[in-house]
């Protein structure tokens, strides 16, 4: 019997930039959730590594998506997913607004962390899966050349801020 839950999916090469995109999603997801649970203090610290991870990563993370993946999806998943990330980035808004405050709503830090969890999960298990079988082999082939343009381009990879990274177009 498999250790895992969930077994490790196999992802094409064109959307493995994004799928570990995903992973300072799920982290921050988690760190989210659990914050919910304690004192002000950890609220605050979550909703901080949160922002810094929204601003640095997260949000471009979901620009890069839409740019490049919604016209390559069937409708109602482009629906969901503009959809999931309009609702997550309203959430992030809030959610920084009230780091500023002694004690961040806990309701809120909670739902956020929910939400962003729940929709990297259906990316990764659902959406991404159909992509790989929708898409045609040059359709694959050019989305990788600008998945890894982008990845390349990603702070972590230049070691510069996101605003002195140059994106490419």
């Amino acid at each position: 019997m498999s250790r895992h839950k969930h077994p490790p999916l196999q992802r094409h090469e064109a959307l493995q930039p994004f799928s570990r995109d995903h992973y300072t999603g799920l982290v921050q997801a988690h760190r989210l959730v659990k914050a919910a649970d304690a004192d002000a203090i950890a609220r605050r610290k979550a909703v901080a590594g949160f922002t810094d991870a929204w601003t640095l990563e997260i949000a471009e993370h979901f620009d890069d998506e839409e740019h490049l993946l919604a016209d390559l999806m069937q409708r109602d998943d482009r629906t969901r997913l503009l959809d999931e990330h309009r609702r997550v980035r309203d959430m992030a808004e809030k959610v920084q607004a009230a780091g500023r405050e002694a004690d961040p709503d806990a309701r809120l830090v909670r739902t956020l962390g929910e939400t962003l969890e729940k929709h990297i999960r259906w990316e990764e298990r659902e959406l991404f899966m159909r992509l790989q079988e929708q898409l045609d082999q040059d359709q694959l082939a050019r989305l990788r050349q600008q998945t890894e343009a982008i990845e390349q381009a990603r702070p972590r990879h230049t070691g510069r801020t996101p605003r002195e990274t140059e994106r490419p177009q």
